[in-house]
């Protein structure tokens, strides 16, 4: 059974469109049930689909934090990270830098969505992601220092 759990997801892996980094980072991912590693390549491709989308954001750099895959801007710093992290089996959460208003703003914007309003929004597994909203949520991030220097 566990072979071919394994299987599916190696074959997951080699249709992703953005390689992952490194083993590390890897072997978090393919530790998650199918589902939830479906969940979490759905967001990890916005993420960098966002970043080829909008030069402001840049490229970005996947990395673990925390023991948990975590998404920076290094070259524009335009961003705050985002971390990605199992709750339990059937919940994983966005987390943001709890000093910063992201997670504040997510939860005034989409009250309907789970977020703690400090740092971290909560999705189930079993419900289908909004991509219109989660992208909404993770350019909040991504630019997070660009809309700051702008209001400031």
């Amino acid at each position: 059974m566990a072979t071919s759990k394994y299987k599916s997801k190696s074959n997951s892996s080699s249709k992703l469109k953005y390689p992952l980094p490194s083993e590390q980072v890897s072997s978090y991912y393919f530790n998650l049930t199918p589902v939830m590693f479906d969940k979490f390549m759905e967001i990890r491709t916005l993420i960098y689909e966002l970043s080829e989308s909008d030069e402001r954001i840049g490229e970005i750099e996947e990395c673990l934090k925390w023991a948990e895959p975590s998404f920076l801007t290094p070259k524009t710093k335009s961003g705050s990270t985002i971390r990605i992290g199992k709750v339990d089996d059937s919940e994983f959460a966005l987390y943001f830098n709890c000093k910063t208003t992201i997670a504040k703003e997510i939860a005034i914007e989409f009250p309907e969505l789970n977020c703690d309003g400090r740092r971290a929004l909560y999705l189930k597994t079993n419900q289908k992601l909004s991509k219109t909203k989660l992208i909404v949520c993770l350019k909040k991030a991504l630019l997070y220092h660009k809309r700051k220097s702008m209001q400031g």
